[in-house]
């Protein structure tokens, strides 16, 4: 019985719902004061590894220094987040800006920045995501072709012959699962994009979906630099675009960007 697209934007939403940016920050903030020389700062050993460090004056924080523009930058509210933001929408809004003070109840006690989304809580939306893509894929195959396996024939030989190998192999050892979980998520997007995701650049959306999926579980190992980073948050992104466009589409219609 397929999962209905409502039911499966629930589950997304309760797999999400809970990580906040809360649980990537970095609490307990290393400071400097507002009467200190910027660069006498800035050259501190002990902060060497901080390209943010914020400001104090009479126990208040009330500026950033930031190593790359080596002057203070007043506090507003582009700089700020709340610690119970929701990390989904938040982790989009690092491309522009790299970095935020986070607020707690009503005083500034953490950071976050650019590289915390490398870490666990982001990894496990990011899974989430995908999750919940590869299930709304699912569920537009299902509705269109039944609950059989005739969708596979939309596939090369060589990709049917790849989905009846697992098969077998499953058989062996007395298990038993339908094509639709045995296949790859190349193959699924294969099949449901015409009628369902007909765009210009399907092929460009899918290598980046393949490769968000294939090092979701080795982001350390994928991501070296920043450009890796942006690529990590821009793949995310395509995800999500990809998500809206199934969960609001019906079989025989076509997507348009």
């Amino acid at each position: 019985m397929a999962v209905s697209t409502q039911n499966i934007g629930r589950i997304a939403n309760t797999l999400s719902e809970g990580l906040r940016v809360r649980h990537i920050a970095n609490f307990g903030l290393i400071t400097c004061n507002s009467t200190d020389d910027p660069n006498e700062v800035l050259s501190r050993s002990a902060l060497a590894e901080f390209d943010q460090i914020p400001i104090l004056e009479e126990s208040r924080i009330t500026g950033v220094l930031e190593r790359k523009a080596r002057v203070p930058r007043p506090l507003d509210d582009s700089v700020l987040v709340s610690a119970d933001e929701h990390l989904g929408g938040f982790i989009f809004t690092l491309k522009h800006q790299p970095y935020r003070l986070v607020v707690d109840g009503t005083a500034i006690r953490g950071i976050v920045t650019w590289s915390d989304l490398l870490k666990t809580p982001v990894l496990l939306f990011a899974y989430s995501l995908l999750a919940n893509l590869e299930l709304l894929m699912n569920a537009a195959i299902m509705k269109k072709y039944g609950d059989d396996d005739r969708w596979v024939k939309e596939l090369d030989s060589k990709e049917q012959k790849f989905i009846n190998g697992r098969s077998k192999r499953l058989e062996k050892e007395n298990l038993l699962l339908p094509a639709i979980e045995l296949a790859d998520f190349a193959h699924k997007a294969k099949v449901i994009q015409t009628p369902f995701l007909s765009r210009l650049d399907f092929d460009s959306d899918l290598a980046k979906l393949v490769k968000l999926r294939n090092s979701v579980a080795h982001v350390h190992k994928v991501v070296r630099n920043d450009a890796d980073l942006h690529r990590f948050v821009e793949q995310l992104e395509t995800t999500m675009a990809w998500t809206k466009a199934l969960s609001r589409t019906k079989p025989g219609s076509r997507t348009k960007r």
